[in-house]
């Protein structure tokens, strides 16, 4: 889609995805830009910006532009006091997390404010091509649900946890992992600026749905996990060096492909979220 100002908006899938052309993220960007932006991301959910040769004080400000930078919640390693750009933008081998980020994830739900949105950018890529990270619409997963289904899902809520991440992780990151944190939000989240429902259980983080069995749970999750990783809900990113990928973390999910051997470097960034709220009862 075309905009009023240079920058050009084209669409990767119906469900998912935009390439963004016409910034570049040196700049100090004006705010009619900004919420072109913002609103490509609302609608598309994933954003990507191609050849951003930028350096972390670039990234920030850009980021900064859509809320307060934080860190994932689950984090120790800092304090949330006058953190350096290096946290808030941080490097981020990826190869010996791999059996973690190769699951459908949307990052943070653990904690109380799971992020709103976040930014990758590549800066080393493996040498023999692999890595590719993919996204897909939990709106569109949700609004294809049958009926009786949504009916069933609106009132739930569902705990989140490390307790199935922490094993995945590389033995050198498992500090960072505040494994004992727990949280429940609605299975179903009211997206706090479209008003459009979206499902928020992912595989990575989710343990349970509350106030059924064991047994309830995992065949309610399970049917919502498969319907969400559906293709028509997703698509997959082939990384060059310096792409930046843009997203929004309340209602889209990502799955890193662990189909690589060697060195992958990712740059990464979080925007602060806020409580996700449920649909008002019937």
């Amino acid at each position: 889609m075309a905009t009023q100002t240079r920058i050009v908006v084209r669409p990767v899938t119906p469900a998912v995805g935009a390439v963004v052309e016409g910034v570049d993220l040196r700049q100090n960007l004006p705010d009619e830009d900004i919420a072109v932006i913002r609103a490509a991301a609302l609608e598309h959910g994933v954003l990507f910006f191609r050849d951003q040769h930028i350096t972390r004080e670039h990234t920030a400000a850009f980021m900064g532009r859509f809320g307060e930078l934080t860190i994932d919640p689950y984090a120790k390693a800092y304090g949330m006091e006058g953190l350096p750009v290096e946290a808030l933008v941080h490097d981020m081998p990826t190869y010996g997390n791999r059996n973690a980020t190769a699951i459908w994830h949307i990052d943070s739900t653990l904690g109380v404010m799971p992020a709103a949105f976040l930014s990758l950018r590549a800066l080393k890529l493996p040498p023999g091509g692999g890595g590719d990270t993919c996204w897909g619409s939990m709106v569109a997963a949700y609004e294809t649900l049958a009926d009786p289904v949504k009916d069933m899902i609106d009132g739930l809520y569902a705990e989140h946890s490390g307790a199935k991440t922490l094993p995945l992780l590389d033995q050198n990151d498992r500090h960072v992992l505040d494994e004992p944190m727990r949280n429940v939000h609605p299975v179903v989240r009211v997206h706090p600026e479209t008003g459009r429902k979206a499902l928020f259980v992912n595989e990575l983080w989710t343990d349970r749905i509350v106030g059924v069995s064991q047994l309830e749970s995992d065949a309610i999750l399970t049917m919502l996990y498969r319907h969400s990783q559906r293709a028509e809900f997703t698509m997959r990113w082939q990384w060059r060096e310096n792409d930046l990928a843009f997203w929004d973390n309340r209602a889209f999910q990502h799955y890193a492909v662990r189909d690589y051997e060697g060195e992958r470097v990712l740059q990464k960034a979080y925007v602060k979220g806020d409580v996700p709220v449920g649909p008002r009862p019937r």
